[in-house]
């Protein structure tokens, strides 16, 4: 994509957010491939030496001296597939007017100020935006959520308006080991409205606690006010230092401006910043601030000085960690410019097509970068379905999409469906027709590593995920897996056998939270909430999974070309059913499409029963490996004998594998010696088999 974008600043950060926040977005969006041109109006507060950014590496950057000056750049902004325009654009108004009748591409209006740009608008002071400039912007973008989107398009009719929050570039938002200075640190520029509560909240606990540190970092701030002695003034943190600066601070404070508190959702940049760095945040309240962290354990609310006197006392290093961890799940500059493709490739679509809402249909693959999610979304791709992929890549290997990274109709979002779904999923759920959640660690030293998340994405991100589907009245499909059957005791397994599960073992996490995933979407689908289909896959096999991952397949084909010795649990007696990932990706897309009424789930795996021990023979054969092999003593609730059922699968789908185990074994084993000899990690024990 070729994007322009007027902003008010990304050569200087000088007195301004705006450029910290453009630097992060647009960087993380020039990786993506995207061609980027800055224009920035030359004025003397942003010149000189105040000019920290003058080349950057990811964008060009151009300036020009007035409206009549910007006519040079007529071309680009005629010739791009988007054009985004700032908030506080000098004469932005004009330049508005200027974009929306020079460009043939989208059109969008990024608000970094949409509270004070709305406040602005209520006392008929047009700086830079005006009601009638609005609807010409195909897209409205603002660091503002929640109610505030439905009024910029109920009452100043913007086609659509999507929450764009600031993010941050964890690159350069970092812990860093540096001595601690302060107790208490802030960080932002004067603001006449901000300026009661960090008396509050920071200058009257530095008279509470003259043996505590404090500091107070930005530009603007009058003269008359009497600072503390232990409060150290700097007048211009470049953005170089923040890091550093929040790193030498054993919490920083977050302060918000009033017309943003009364809007709520409204998360400033600084608060992800210092979060990226792993400095506990002390902050004012506002509605919405509840979905971005939680407070107590990521964040700490306080509304007096004696509530933040208090919290400098506690030792709040976990809640640091928590927080860092929530930005990087959801909060990053990457997370950022992927919302941002899916808005102007939407409006775009839009422009072209007319109402795509209905004419372009989206299918939404959690769990898309994983072992299967991957051959999943390829399987999609082609067949011409336009695919939304998230994945958190807790397990995941990015490179299983590197091959779809390009097609046209793929995009991909990360995020946790853990946590509250991201703007990029949400904001077009009225598109999505199909939901397939394969999102979980799906072998046992993964899921094992992380019990808690493993549950959490089970139960919690299956919820997610069915109210996606009732809210769009999409097509549910959950990958549940012949796990839920325990260690059997009816052979083969059939659907209506209810399982021997032991509930408070270490395989618990993974078998009871699929258990708990399937009793919630059927329960979606007996309310008539949504349409769901539940598979029950046994273990898969192919290309792309991840050499390390703990399944049987992997361990035995990765160390017999390793040439280390082979690890057996048991006497290798115990039998699995093998199913290549090509059959178990058609199986899963005829069960989506099929027309039954959902309300029982189908096996889908391969019949043939073998031994491990059946199994090793045929790698080594494959392999040529002389290497010899390990005994290790049988997990816990490892299964004895496993094997599927799947007449219902032929009945209800007319499907059955049709991948003979030699030939998937013989590209399987090919794909890992290509693994491996790029340097790939090697499994130098087997581990428990897994079931997917």
């Amino acid at each position: 994509m070729k994007l322009v974008v007027l902003g008010l600043s990304l050569g200087s950060s000088w007195g301004n957010g705006h450029a910290t926040t453009f630097r992060a977005l647009l960087r993380a969006y020039a990786a993506r491939g995207h061609d980027i041109l800055f224009l920035e109006r030359e004025v003397p507060w942003y010149a000189g030496d105040h000019r920290d950014l003058p080349s950057p590496d990811f964008c060009r950057l151009e300036y020009y001296q007035d409206l009549q000056d910007l006519e040079r750049w007529q071309p680009e902004i005629a010739g791009a597939d988007a054009v985004i325009v700032g908030s506080y654009v000098p004469e932005g108004v004009a330049v508005g007017r200027y974009v929306q009748r020079e460009a043939r591409g989208v059109t969008a209006f990024y608000d970094i100020d949409t509270p004070v740009t709305l406040a602005k608008l209520a006392r008929d002071d047009f700086e830079y935006l005006s009601p009638a400039v609005i609807p010409g912007y195909d897209v409205y973008l603002s660091f503002t959520g929640g109610p505030t989107l439905d009024r910029l398009e109920r009452e100043f009719g913007s086609p659509a308006a999507h929450a764009l929050y600031c993010s941050v570039d964890a690159d350069a938002y970092r812990p860093l080991n540096v001595p601690l200075r302060w107790d208490l640190s802030y960080l932002g520029t004067y603001s006449d409205d901000r300026q009661p509560t960090l008396t509050r909240l920071l200058i009257d606990v530095a008279r509470a606690c003259p043996d505590k540190r404090f500091a107070v970092a930005g530009p603007q701030y009058p003269a008359d006010i009497d600072w503390p002695a232990n409060v150290e003034r700097i007048e211009h943190l470049p953005p170089a230092d923040h890091a550093a600066f929040y790193s030498a601070s054993r919490f920083n404070l977050n302060v918000t401006r009033a017309d943003m508190i009364a809007a709520g959702w409204s998360p400033s940049v600084r608060l992800f910043e210092a979060a990226a760095c792993g400095t506990p945040i002390i902050s004012d309240r506002w509605e919405g601030l509840d979905q971005i962290f939680a407070a107590g354990s990521e964040i700490i609310l306080a509304d007096t000085t004696a509530d933040v006197v208090a919290a400098l006392e506690r030792d709040a290093t976990a809640l640091g960690h928590a927080a860092r961890a929530r930005v990087l799940a959801a909060h990053t500059a990457h997370h950022r410019a992927a919302e941002l493709d899916a808005y102007l490739t939407a409006a775009a679509e839009q422009n072209n097509k007319g109402n795509t809402m209905t004419e372009t249909p989206l299918t939404l693959v959690a769990g898309g970068a994983g072992f299967i999610g991957s051959h999943l979304c390829k399987a999609l791709l082609d067949r011409g379905e336009h695919v939304v992929c998230l994945d958190n890549l807790q397990t995941a290997r990015p490179s299983n999409l590197r091959s779809l990274e390009d097609h046209p109709h793929f995009e991909f979002v990360e995020a946790d469906v853990v946590n509250p779904l991201p703007a990029a999923v949400t904001d077009r759920a009225s598109r999505f027709t199909r939901v397939y959640n394969l999102a979980c660690a799906a072998s046992p030293p993964q899921y094992q590593a992380d019990p808690e998340h493993t549950m959490l994405t089970n139960v919690v991100g299956t919820s997610h995920l069915l109210r996606l589907a009732e809210t769009a009245g999409a097509r549910f499909l959950l990958t549940s897996t012949s796990e839920v059957y325990g260690d059997p005791e009816v052979h083969p397994q059939q659907e209506g056998y209810r399982g021997w599960v032991n509930c408070t073992g270490p395989r618990a996490c993974y078998d009871e939270g699929k258990r708990a995933a399937e009793a919630l979407a059927f329960d979606f689908a007996r309310m008539g909430r949504a349409e769901v289909r539940v598979a029950r896959i046994f273990n898969t096999y192919g290309p792309n999974m991840n050499p390390d991952d703990g399944r049987v397949v992997s361990n035995l084909i990765c160390q017999a070309l390793s040439g280390e010795p082979i690890t057996i649990y048991g006497d290798g007696s115990q039998t699995r059913s093998f199913c290549y990932v090509s059959d178990m990706v058609a199986g899963l897309i005829a069960l989506m499409d099929s027309e039954f009424d959902g309300l029982s789930p189908v096996n889908l795996g391969n019949p043939v029963e073998l031994t491990v021990n059946e199994l090793l023979a045929d790698v080594v054969a494959l392999t040529g490996s002389t290497a010899s092999t390990v005994t290790m003593p049988l997990p816990v609730d490892d299964p004895r004998r496993r094997r599927p059922d799947i007449t219902r699968a032929g009945t209800l789908l007319g499907w059955a594998p049709r991948v003979p185990l030699a030939d998937g074994l013989r590209q399987t084993v090919a794909w890992f010696a290509a693994e491996i000899g790029q340097g790939q990690p090697r499994v130098t024990e087997a581990l428990p088999c897994a079931a997917e």
